[in-house]
């Protein structure tokens, strides 16, 4: 009975240390990689629009809401220094940039200001949409704020496909990296590509 019971503890340990190493090695794999090209053009676009030239924020629509897809990039180490999950608008494969569509919307925009007041009782950070794609991102009231349900933890995916609904064309991000977004001067480029 005891060499059961031992037998039992050692196979979960052995268990749990695999489950474990399992999530940090995805989590490694899923880590998001921005080509030099688009870099460089979103410098030349920041150069040309008085916008941050040391930081942007990259969003890569074409990969799943679950994993690393909202970057905080700098512009001058050209090197990733944050990434994040980030909700997208109702439909992942649908782009609009009409008001009630409650989809996102590609395209470079300029992050601007801080609001304290919204419809959900947190912050948000004011973009305005640059390209004809996302034009209408101001009277749509669209913003980068957080949401309580999202999480950095990209590790879960692909159990958290509620992640995908949660914005109604909004980056919706995690508390930690709305702040470290917050703490970059505005104005600020954001590019959402797909």
């Amino acid at each position: 009975m005891k060499k059961k019971i031992i037998r039992f503890v050692v196979t979960l340990a052995t268990f749990i240390v695999f489950a474990i190493t399992c999530i940090f090695i995805y989590n490694q794999i899923c880590l998001p990689v921005i080509p030099s090209k688009r870099a460089v053009i979103a410098l030349d676009f920041c150069k040309k629009h008085n916008l941050n030239t040391d930081y942007c924020v990259f969003v890569d629509f074409s990969k799943h809401p679950g994993k690393r897809r909202y970057v905080i990039y700098n512009l001058n180490t050209r090197e990733i220094e944050y990434s994040s999950v980030c909700a997208n608008g109702l439909n992942k494969n649908e782009f609009a940039n009409v008001e009630g569509s409650h989809l996102s919307s590609l395209g470079k925009y300029k992050v601007t200001s801080i609001i304290t007041k919204m419809k959900i009782g947190e912050e948000g950070i004011i973009i305005e949409g640059l390209e004809s794609t996302n034009s209408n991102a101001r009277d749509r009231e669209l913003l980068i704020h957080s949401h309580s349900s999202i999480y950095n933890n990209p590790g879960t995916y692909p159990f958290n496909f509620f992640r995908k609904n949660l914005s109604w064309g909004c980056f919706v991000i995690d508390k930690e990296t709305f702040e470290k977004t917050k703490e970059i001067s505005k104005p600020m480029l954001l590019w959402a590509y797909n």
